[in-house]
């Protein structure tokens, strides 16, 4: 027995030996492949936010995952979830806009996206309940599947859904439930239940998205609102989200909207909106600290049209990084071409000439460019 045991042993004492049974076997379990082959890098499709996709450090923003975003009232939710939409039809991909707040206007579209807002890819509803919320999704996310698999559509054709937002889908059996018991329950109808209820079936929702985004190349993503955490303890914000818990723990990027003021100097006037794209959960990238900042602007039409204002995106971006330079107040480009006397003059020039904002984006872009991540798309 010693000397068969010995023999065994002998055959596996080459490591090479070792790997090559090892990879017989593997290759015989029915239900397993090479984890290469599964757990893949994160693919993304590149956006109008220049220092959102380097915030994700995979290029762009995720797909085939669930992410939310969230932040007071008012402050740029909408509108930063419109130019990730907007960002996938530039890179002739879907936009599917789920617009249960009932806020979202064409006109107001048509200042943000332009002539975007006319692409074949961008489709829209107003659900009334849940239910046709998930049905919906289901179908927007099976049908571009089932058109890549066919051949009817690139392989590489992805779409991104807008849920705004899930605190307004109201589950159908609730309606009717609220109806009912409303006048003699007062506003709930549920007795403080009606939270809960629609709590435990994002949870449930959330556990067929998940496979269902992967499976099919879609994103998701998911607009929640915020209150007040009045009973907070010291460490905590003073804000918190509504509809559950699963909402976080099951997105693979968290990220915070807020908003400030754009100014070409200190004391100037109000030229825009300065929005804040705090990124404090990841599952796709690295993250500098706590969390990562990210910018990105809105003009109110004073010194450039309604709407995104990327060439500030950029310009700011590109000022971190060094492409664009200042001295005595005048600003250049690194390779030496004058843009201004002052940033609203620079700012000017860097708009009016589309050459010189693709050269600064490009540039500003290389310099940031992420370690990982598979670039899907184009943002351009």
């Amino acid at each position: 027995m010693a000397k068969k045991n010995s023999s065994k042993a002998a055959r596996f004492s080459d490591r090479a030996a070792r790997l090559e049974a090892l990879g017989k076997v593997a290759g015989g379990f029915e239900r397993w492949r090479p984890a290469t082959e599964v757990l893949t890098k994160v693919r993304s499709v590149p956006t109008v936010f220049p220092q959102v996709d380097v915030a994700t450090r995979v290029g762009g923003w995720p797909i085939e995952r669930m992410t939310l975003l969230h932040g007071p009232s008012n402050e740029g939710k909408t509108a930063f979830a419109i130019g990730l939409g907007m960002s996938f039809l530039r890179g002739d991909h879907f936009y599917g806009h789920v617009d249960a707040e009932r806020t979202t206007d064409e006109e107001w579209l048509r200042k943000l996206m332009g002539d975007d807002v006319e692409h074949p890819g961008f489709v829209a509803r107003r659900p009334d309940t849940f239910e046709e919320t998930v049905e919906a999704v289901r179908e927007f996310a099976k049908a571009i599947a089932s058109a890549r698999d066919s051949g009817d559509l690139p392989e590489d054709t992805s779409g991104i859904l807008v849920v705004d937002s899930l605190r307004k889908l109201v589950p159908q059996d609730m309606l009717k439930r609220l109806e009912e018991e409303a006048v003699k329950k007062g506003v709930d109808g549920l007795g403080g239940r009606a939270a809960m209820l629609k709590a435990a079936m994002n949870a449930a929702w959330f556990d067929e998205l998940i496979p269902l985004l992967h499976r099919t190349g879609t994103g998701l993503v998911i607009i929640s609102r915020e209150s007040e955490n009045a009973n907070k303890e010291p460490w905590e914000p003073d804000w918190k989200l509504t509809g559950g818990r699963a909402q976080f723990y099951d997105s693979s990027l968290v990220a915070r909207v807020t908003r400030g003021w754009a100014k070409d100097t200190k004391d100037g006037p109000v030229v825009g909106e300065r929005h804040r794209v705090r990124i404090y959960k990841t599952k796709v990238g690295g993250k500098e600290g706590r969390y990562t900042d990210a910018f990105f602007h809105t003009s109110n039409g004073t010194v450039s049209s309604f709407g995104f204002d990327r060439a500030r995106d950029v310009f700011e971006m590109a000022e971190e990084c060094g492409a664009v330079r200042s001295a005595g107040g005048r600003y250049s480009t690194e390779d030496g071409e004058q843009l201004g006397h002052g940033k609203a003059a620079a700012l000017r020039s860097v708009r009016e000439d589309p050459k010189t904002l693709s050269y600064l984006e490009e540039e500003a872009r290389r310099r940031f460019e992420p370690e990982e991540g598979i670039v899907d798309g184009s943002g351009d």
